[in-house]
């Protein structure tokens, strides 16, 4: 099953009198990038929420927004974080003397620093009530966030679907080619070398044997197997339950690499028309695998 990686999903819960918010915005990346914004009252659970994410995606850069809003036990006191404004305080002092700033820091320094600031009674959540609370509210958008990858990832597997029928008929094409491009060549190689031994004597069987060997280097009957083989394979991992996306980017370079080798060992007018055919549509599918998981 083909996933894309762009994907989109938020979702809302209550923990205790406060309300949690999340957001997941997920593109296209190499690897697994999981990146989380979220209050510092939930720094204590930020490995289980990277965690969970990688439970549902395994490549694109992922990145996790949580909001916590509310009241807590009926409390609105905002708090100061005394000890950590003073530490932000210090290394603001340290940065002006280390690059020699002018002027004074004052408040109005210390006020973008958002996590010197909390709600009264957050400091009584422990990780675990934090965890159940988030929880089911980070699975739901999760899955929000899954259903949009998984019906773009359709849109795209039908058109690789598409261009692997071109593919395949290409080949077949070429594999109906090939003994006659193969009879073209001896034939060629025939009347080269009567035309260059002109007047002179030849071992008829010899020059046979030898032709034989030329144009054996010119037989792509491995190449078309091995190609039609990771076309069938293609097809499987395509339509399988599993994540496919990095499979089928390798099948593909194989497939490549197969029909290069094609290209290079025919030397068929006919036959290299369809490797570029082939070769525009393996692009084409690349490219549409740089956004798939």
């Amino acid at each position: 099953m083909l996933h894309s990686m762009t994907g989109y999903g938020s979702a809302e819960a209550a923990v205790g009198e406060r309300k949690v918010s999340i957001e997941i915005r997920a593109v296209n990346h190499r690897f697994l990038d999981v990146s989380v914004r979220m209050p510092k009252t939930f720094l204590p659970i930020e490995n289980d929420i990277k965690k969970h994410v990688g439970s549902y995606a395994t490549r694109g850069k992922v990145d996790v927004t949580i909001q916590f809003a509310g009241q807590q036990n009926g409390n609105t006191n905002l708090q100061v974080d005394v000890s950590r404004a003073h530490h932000i305080y210090s290394l603001l002092q340290k940065l002006k003397d280390d690059i020699t700033v002018p002027g004074e820091i004052d408040l109005a320094a210390l006020l973008p620093f958002k996590d010197i600031f909390f709600l009264e009674g957050d400091e009584a959540i422990t990780p675990e009530i934090l965890w159940q609370g988030l929880q089911p509210c980070l699975e739901q958008a999760l899955r929000t966030m899954q259903v949009m990858q998984q019906t773009e990832g359709a849109v795209i597997a039908a058109d690789m679907r598409q261009r692997l029928e071109i593919i395949a008929g290409a080949v077949g094409d070429i594999e109906l080619r090939a003994p006659l491009s193969l009879a073209d060549r001896q034939k060629t190689l025939q009347e080269r070398v009567k035309t260059l031994c002109n007047g002179v004597t030849v071992d008829e069987q010899r020059m046979l044997q030898e032709i034989a060997i030329l144009s054996d280097r010119s037989d792509i009957t491995e190449e078309l197997v091995r190609a039609k083989s990771h076309l069938q394979q293609f097809g499987r991992w395509l339509d399988g339950p599993e994540p496919a996306g990095k499979k089928l980017d390798f099948l593909i370079q194989e497939i490549n690499r197969e029909v290069n080798t094609i290209g290079s060992k025919a030397s068929d007018a006919e036959i290299s028309m369809k490797v570029v055919v082939i070769k525009n549509e393996l692009e084409k599918i690349r490219e549409q695998l740089q956004n798939a998981m």
